[in-house]
């Protein structure tokens, strides 16, 4: 079966992708950490902080790799890399992040260094719908919350290309809340793809078995993480209220700035009601032997 081996023009772009993250990085590293993605909390009554909820998370998808010591694992869309090195501790697995941004190329590895992984972890600029590695080279994939920012059935049948018969595909996506069987349909701008101008792009939870079956994944697990991520956002935002001097003084740029030259990006999440209308979903799919 042959794939097309380029995103759509819906998709946006590496430079969109990359000026998002140069302009938002540095604050959001600075109000949550190095884990640009979800934390999972086991319930209102847990006080894990950010780093802990993180890395919880990590360790969540790390366990459904199910991967042994020294096979491959590819971190599509790898951000800084601390996923990354997470999981080649936890396994012991070969891990290469790939990510659309040399910032995030440079960061990474300096992470890498300091943790003394050069040798278990590399980090590469890359496009994840264009990947350049031959049929079969990965013994397991990770989209660690990336898939927002690309086309989902082209990302995941390159994903697929470059994945051994018989590995796991694991990923963390969004939705909008209330999708699902019997539910009423997303409101508009709430596709599988980005409209111009926009870098993310909320999924459909009702639509995964189907894009699913058609990267040609056979379906393991999806699931509805909502309960456990959704105290993310208010904790971004008291994050940011707490370092929002240090970073004007060290950045000299104010935090509405940065914020309201980002809101084009994210028209999903206005549609939608804000960001508290947005699920979190885990997906884990499986390439069939002899595929």
């Amino acid at each position: 079966m042959t794939f097309p081996s380029a995103p759509p023009p819906t998709s946006p772009t590496g430079e969109q992708i990359t000026d998002y993250y140069s302009a938002l990085g540095p604050l959001l590293r600075m109000a949550w950490g190095d884990n640009l993605h979800f934390g999972y909390w086991e319930g209102p009554t847990d006080r894990s902080s950010p780093e802990e909820a993180t890395d919880r998370f990590t360790d969540l998808l790390a366990a459904r790799l199910r991967v042994r010591p020294g096979e491959r694992v590819l971190d599509a869309g790898c951000g800084v890399g601390r996923p990354a090195l997470r999981v080649a501790s936890a396994t012991g697995a070969q891990v290469l992040g790939v990510t659309i941004s040399q910032e995030q190329v440079t960061r990474a590895r300096e992470l890498a260094r300091e943790a003394g992984q050069e040798e278990s972890v590399r980090f590469e600029y890359g496009d994840v719908m264009r990947l350049p590695h031959p049929a079969g080279s990965f013994d397991a994939v990770l989209a660690f919350e990336s898939i927002v920012h690309m086309d989902r059935l082209t990302a995941l049948r390159e994903m697929t290309r470059v994945l051994r018969p018989g590995g796991r595909i694991v990923l963390t996506d969004t939705f909008a809340l209330g999708d699902g069987p019997g539910n009423p349909p997303s409101a508009p701008g709430t596709q599988a793809t980005a409209d111009a101008g926009e870098v993310a792009s909320i999924g459909r939870l009702e639509a995964y078995p189907e894009l699913v079956k058609g990267a040609g994944l056979e379906l393991v697990e999806l699931t509805d993480v909502t309960e456990h991520t959704k105290y993310t956002f208010m904790r971004v935002i008291d994050g940011i209220l707490r370092c929002r001097r240090e970073f004007e003084r060290e950045h000299g740029v104010s935090v509405e700035e940065i914020l309201d030259s980002l809101k084009p990006a994210h028209p999903d999440v206005a549609t939608q009601g804000g960001a508290e209308a947005v699920g979190c979903l885990v997906a884990v799919a499986r390439k069939p032997l002899g595929a």
